[in-house]
């Protein structure tokens, strides 16, 4: 959401205000209502300048142009009477307005990337992505979303409603799936936005739907040979009651009745205007909202500035695995517990008591206050990892070590195999590692992991052999892989099932950590160890390898390369150095 401080004559901000007469308007655009209140906080306190900081989008944004051209070219290529307005996106926005008008008044059967015109009574603005007529008359909003909304459903359940690209007015039921209310609710409120929006212009259909389009590849008729997946509009009922209410508004959230999307998104998008209101009011002298540091900050320019008012002991700040949430800090706070020093030396019994029926709106909400209270200890403590069993661990010594790490792309391909080898009869262990700095398909995956497997057979065979690594999911690579590489994947499954070893498994069996049990954690803590790059982890690893294949500068591609083969490296010898302290333990 940005802060809009320009003048409403200029290039129009998705969130902005002007002075109409002595009264000072604003309108607040679809992603206020899902987003941190705080977020509407700041950008209408006044003199508070938005920071220019700018944030590199998670990997699976990468591609959010061509998913965006690959929903629309689909579109353009079904029948009916399509309006594009995107090439009026830059226009003025009396111009657009104009021609999103025109085109629901000419009855288009769809409407790419339209302006609806501002709601100034109702402090709304927003462009959908889609807006798609309904049989009935009147329009209904669509969204393209840059991520899954679907999951399994039960057979029984009602069917989902969908449309395809191509006849996006032809909904029909599909058994099996249905829309991810517990994650996405966020792209729920989203659409409802744009639908408050469309009703203001006298162009919404009667009933309240509305749609989204996620990346999910769908089977519409398992009938077909050879079978045809593709992306489908998703359509949700927004009159359902199917809802949480926001928690931060019940004395008691476990106890209240589901609301509508269109309800949820109304007692939103009316905090965000009283907000915007008292900040517009205060001059920037009040403290409206204390922060709270979740998830969603990762990505807010806000962010330095939020943190800054906060204790470093702040419980929102200092608990960052399995974090609680924003009204779980929130109601500790309410109770008078706000860091981690306070978490840790209170009572728990006590404070359960008082705590549970106002955070009741998650399901095993004692369990995640134990946990943070346990962590809250050991960190208050200065403690990182405290070994809950006794005696030495269950892990055989081996003749021939091997740790073992891949590394995979943004589209989910291998692209790397890591292996850092101990054998004696050899001396100091060394590394080894298999590579493909290039767009893989199936064939091009699989040739790179035959390459790795055969490798480890070789240097295995007839020996008394182990494989190491951390948390199962090489394993499930391989058992994914295995099918496509012949008698060398029949070989690594086999194998694997008896002497592929998960470290992770050891240390969760007989640890707990103040941080966390990963990888990184858990062997900077125990043993010293630290990785070579300066901000080593697995998503930014995806933005290396994108780099390394696809960037113009082969400066910046030899870089890259450099850079995931160094932290791939670090990776194995970080689970050796582990499992030889591992060892040292009881």
């Amino acid at each position: 959401m940005s802060s809009g401080r320009t003048s409403r004559a200029a290039s129009w901000p998705c969130t902005g205000r002007w002075r109409s007469g002595s009264a000072m308007t604003f309108v607040l655009d679809a992603y206020a209502a899902r987003s941190c209140p705080l977020k509407t906080v700041n950008s209408f306190t006044p003199h508070l300048v938005t920071p220019s900081l700018e944030r590199p989008d998670p990997p699976f944004f990468r591609d959010s142009a061509a998913i965006e051209a690959a929903v629309f070219g689909a579109l353009l290529a079904g029948p009916g009477r399509i309006e594009d307005l995107r090439p009026l996106r830059h226009a003025p926005r009396a111009s657009a307005e104009q021609a999103c008008l025109a085109a629901l008044a000419s009855g288009a059967d769809v409407v790419i990337g339209g302006l609806l015109p501002l709601d100034e009574e109702n402090h709304r603005t927003g462009r959908p992505s889609l807006l798609v007529r309904s049989p009935e008359g009147g329009y209904h909003p669509v969204h393209v979303k840059f991520h899954r909304v679907l999951e399994s459903a039960s057979p029984d359940a009602p069917p989902l409603l969908v449309s395809r690209l191509d006849a996006p007015a032809s909904v029909v039921g599909l058994p099996g799936r249905r829309f991810r209310w517990g994650t996405r609710l966020n792209a729920a409120l989203q659409v409802a936005h744009y639908w408050r929006l469309l009703e203001a212009t006298g162009y919404a259909a009667q009933e309240p739907w509305a749609g989204l389009v996620g990346v999910d590849q769908l089977n519409l008729d398992p009938e077909a040979r050879p079978a045809k997946v593709e992306q489908v509009i998703t359509w949700l009922d927004l009159s359902e009651e199917v809802v949480a209410p926001n928690p931060r508004t019940l004395e008691r959230p476990g106890d209240a009745d589901p609301l509508s999307t269109l309800a949820r998104y109304d007692a939103e998008h009316r905090y965000r205007i009283e907000l915007a209101e008292a900040a517009l009011a205060s001059a920037g002298q009040d403290t409206l909202l204390t922060p709270i540091m979740s998830s969603e900050c990762r990505g807010c320019v806000w962010q330095e500035h939020c943190q800054a008012q906060l204790d470093a002991d702040d419980l929102s700040l200092r608990i960052t695995k399995t974090p609680l949430d924003v009204h779980e800090v929130r109601t500790l706070r309410h109770l008078g517990i706000s860091t981690v020093a306070e978490l840790a030396r209170a009572d728990l019994d006590e404070l359960l008591a008082a705590y549970l029926p106002r955070a009741s709106h998650r399901i095993g909400g004692e369990q995640r206050l134990r946990r943070a209270h346990r962590r809250a200890q050991l960190m208050h403590s200065g403690v990182e990892l405290e070994r809950q069993t006794q005696g030495p661990l269950d892990l055989p010594r081996h003749d021939l070590e091997i740790d073992v790490d891949i590394e995979t792309s943004a589209d989910d391909r291998v692209y790397l195999w890591g292996f850092w080898v101990d054998d004696p009869a050899r001396g100091e262990p060394y590394g080894r590692q298999f590579a493909a700095f290039t767009d893989l398909d199936d064939a091009a995956e699989a040739d790179l992991a035959a390459r790795a497997l055969g490798w480890l057979q070789q240097v295995v065979a007839g020996r008394d052999a182990a494989v190491y690594h951390y948390s199962d999911y090489e394993v499930i690579r391989l058992h994914k892989l295995a099918p496509r590489l012949g008698a060398v994947g029949g070989w690594a499954q086999e194998w694997a099932s008896d002497h592929f070893v998960d470290l992770f498994g050891v240390v969760r069996e007989n640890f707990f950590g103040a941080n966390g049990l990963g990888l990184k954690v858990v062997t900077a803590a125990v043993t010293g160890f630290a990785w070579r790059d300066e901000d080593p982890g697995g998503l930014n690893s995806q933005t290396w390898f994108a780099d390394a294949v696809g960037d113009p500068d082969e400066g910046v591609r030899e870089r890259a390369r450099g850079r995931v083969l160094e932290y791939n490296e670090d990776d194995v010898r970080a689970t050796w150095h582990l499992r030889r302290w591992l060892r040292d333990q009881g």
